[in-house]
């Protein structure tokens, strides 16, 4: 301000500054061009970055362009990969009785040779003790056998005859397990009616199991309710209290299985601790399994085995 107002006073100074200022302005502008320059030049990894960068880029293009041309030239769809994928679908849904038969046998002989090396790592334990831990899964491996189900084996049936109905609080014998398997009575030929879905838990008065009871008498429809049943190691007493609490006394079918032996048929307990395991049966046959059934998912698994089921009969 004291300089505006000194040359606004004096008509002389006024001049001088108009001619030094050109000059003084190019020595500030050479100031800022020398000092932009960089002080240091750029580091050896900097220049690797740099050109890490250039090559990622030069490779995205690479395989976009690679892209373009695969789609140009009519290269494979979604579609055909699922055509493909459903061929190949059929090609399994279209095994024979023996082929299927070599498959199980050779996921059995698997299940064998895993047992056999977790015995070998028990027995050498570092104290030589089983824990508990140890000790459930041996007997778990003991009592489920070599012959471990898979779907298409064979559905065992008269391990049905000892189940003990929760009502009569007798055993099914021969006419009930005809009555209760399809295609051993006249359902066989109804659509609705050919295929049972087992659902089966070997602890006593299992939360899971009693809570997936109650979830499923509200979830699923009746033709599938209708198709239920239950088999768990309580006594006929205990099932039926716990029915009478639930209000689903003739709602749902229990059979009882203290021995376990029906699960043992089955191969049902567990894989490495006892779980739920649900089967459908129909037509003398496992038509599909779920081991270690999640007491969440219970529902949706039983739906969608059922349905897939069905889907693959009508192909």
């Amino acid at each position: 301000a004291t300089i505006a107002t000194a040359m606004y006073r004096s008509p002389y100074l006024c001049l001088l500054f108009l001619l030094v200022s050109p000059l003084a302005c190019s020595g500030f502008g050479r100031h800022l061009a020398v000092s932009s320059r960089p002080a240091v030049a750029p580091s050896s990894f900097e220049w690797q970055l740099y050109g890490k960068s250039i090559g990622k880029q030069a490779e995205l293009r690479r395989k976009m362009e690679l892209a373009k041309q695969q789609k140009n030239s009519g290269g494979s769809s979604d579609e055909e990969s699922d055509a493909a994928a459903s061929v190949d679908g059929a090609k399994q849904k279209a095994l024979s009785p023996k082929e299927i038969k070599e498959r199980n046998d050779r996921l059995r002989f698997e299940e064998l040779l895993k047992k056999s090396s977790s015995k070998v790592l028990n027995d050498y334990s570092a104290d030589g003790y089983l824990n508990k831990q140890q000790e459930e899964e041996e007997i778990t491996a003991y009592q489920k056998g070599v012959d471990r189900i898979f779907e298409g084996d064979p559905a065992p049936e008269n391990c049905f005859q000892d189940l003990v109905h929760v009502q009569t609080q007798s055993k099914l014998g021969k006419k009930g397990m005809e009555r209760l398997l399809p295609w051993l009575n006249y359902s066989d030929n109804d659509p609705e009616k050919n295929f049972l879905v087992c659902l089966s838990d070997p602890r006593d008065k299992s939360p899971e199991l009693r809570q997936s009871i109650q979830s499923l008498m509200a979830e699923l429809p009746k033709s599938i309710t209708n198709r239920l049943v239950i088999i768990n190691a309580d006594s006929p007493a205990e099932n039926r209290r716990f029915l009478k609490r639930q209000e689903l006394e003739n709602k749902v079918q229990i059979y009882s299985d203290e021995g376990k032996d029906w699960m043992k048929a089955y191969t049902a307990l567990g894989e490495k601790r006892w779980s739920m395991t649900m089967f459908v049966v129909a037509h003398g046959k496992v038509q599909k399994l779920a081991r270690e059934v999640d007491v969440y998912a219970v529902g949706k698994v039983i739906q969608n085995a059922v349905k897939t089921m069905q889907e693959e009969r009508r192909l």
